[in-house]
């Protein structure tokens, strides 16, 4: 017969087999979890397996949240503690932790064992023992899977750590494939809607070229000593503004279309920053305080101005317009390496990299709204007043560019995008 000890290494492993089974599925990664958490928590026999997530706030700290949770029965659900949501690691007294798992390595071990500054919370939540192991995406830490043993200590086999680590890699594996396939996606759509907008700015300068030409014969007859009457003069303004107005969107429809082509040259940012800011403080509104912090010596891009002035415009509206009530915008812009600790976290390569940041203290917006702001008309506000394109085309600008976006954001909190250019010497 098999011992005890034999029997749970064979549900171990079963069970992370079912769950890489589980997380393979064609399915959105977050409803896989509840359901791998389980399979997991079951077969390990702890009291809770649970999911954090962690993000670098403005200032660079990891800020961890839990966002899934299984629990055995009889067991006190914590997803719900608030000091478990953006719960800034470093200052709570978990650096350990960050190091560990931003390596790779796990954290195990009894909670009697743990430093001191580490034991206050894990006690208040109950926990004897845990395992947690780090989750990578695309080389970044990502967050962790945790394993509370409330009921009694658990000792933690190397076997059974060694396989529970392949579980946590297994979902590191898929939230990166959906994110890549998500990126595609958007690519694919802002390609689609790119020939569309092309086309209708076709057909739309030849209505155009129709009423420029109207306007040019109404104008000759003038010319040749036909009088001009109220009604002519009034004709004529009516079309003179609505040529204005279809010249301006045809434009507009033409730099959509044109995205990906455009006409990159050598651009100072500081510089490119200063023309625009009048339309800006314009574009953000009086009750919007807009503060604009360049480093001295930033780098400059290879983008086409023009693109760049629309990725400005965009950010700078979706702030305002996170701001109802007005607030503080701020535009930064500095120069970086691709292994400062926040450009690593942001998936960003090697080399050197001009940042563009955009802070505002708006409403802020969920995990959920987060993964598809860059969605093609995806969008938040009423129906009359956003189109959903806005974020989608400075993704789409970015990416053409070479370029990285990256945001931070919670309810209630604002929100911070960082661009990434390739710097160009």
């Amino acid at each position: 017969m098999p011992s005890e000890a034999l029997r749970r290494r064979d549900r171990v492993l079963d069970a992370v087999v079912r769950t890489c089974d589980i997380l393979s599925a064609q399915a959105p990664w977050r409803e896989l979890v509840a359901p791998a958490l389980a399979v997991l928590g079951e077969a390990t026999g702890v009291s809770r397996v649970y999911v954090f997530d962690v993000a670098a706030d403005a200032a660079h700290r990891p800020l961890a949240s839990q966002r899934f949770e299984w629990c055995a029965a009889g067991v006190a659900p914590q997803i719900q503690h608030p000091e478990l949501q953006g719960l800034d690691l470093v200052a709570a007294g978990y650096e350990r932790w960050v190091n560990a798992m931003s390596a790779g390595a796990p954290v195990v071990g009894d909670i009697e064992d743990f430093p001191a500054s580490e034991r206050p919370l894990l006690a208040e939540q109950g926990i004897l023992s845990l395992l947690a192991q780090p989750v990578h995406v695309a080389g970044r830490w990502w967050g962790f899977i945790g394993f509370d043993a409330c009921v009694r200590r658990q000792r933690w086999e190397k076997f059974e750590v060694d396989v529970l680590r392949i579980a946590a890699r297994g979902l590191g594996a898929t939230i990166q494939q959906q994110e890549r396939e998500a990126a595609l996606r958007r690519a694919q759509k802002m390609e689609a809607l790119g020939r569309m907008a092309g086309g209708i700015a076709h057909d739309f300068q030849n209505v155009l070229m129709v009423l420029g030409a109207e306007l040019d014969g109404l104008g000759n007859d003038l010319a040749g000593g036909a009088a001009l009457t109220t009604d002519r003069r009034d004709a004529i303004d009516l079309m003179r503004q609505a040529l204005r107005q279809a010249s301006g969107l045809t434009r507009r429809l033409l730099d959509f279309s044109r995205r990906r082509e455009g006409a990159p040259q050598l651009l100072a940012v500081d510089a490119a920053l200063a023309r625009a800011e009048p339309l800006l403080r314009q574009a953000a509104g009086s009750a919007v305080v807009l503060a604009l912090a360049v480093a001295p010596t930033p780098w400059p891009i290879r983008i086409d101005p023009v693109q760049f002035e629309q990725v400005l415009m965009n950010l700078v509206v979706n702030a305002r317009d996170a701001m109802p009530r007005g607030g503080r915008l701020r535009l930064g812009v500095a120069g970086v390496q691709g292994d400062d600790a926040q450009a690593a976290a942001d998936g960003v390569g090697p080399g050197d990299w001009t940042l563009l940041q955009v802070v505002d203290d708006g409403v802020g917006m969920s995990k959920e709204v987060q993964e598809r702001i860059f969605d093609p008309f995806f969008t938040t506000k009423p129906a009359d007043q956003g189109t959903g394109l806005g974020l989608a085309t400075v993704y789409s600008i970015v990416h053409a560019a070479g370029g990285y976006v990256a945001v931070t954001s919670a309810p209630g909190e604002g929100a911070e995008f960082r661009l990434y250019f390739p710097a160009a010497r």
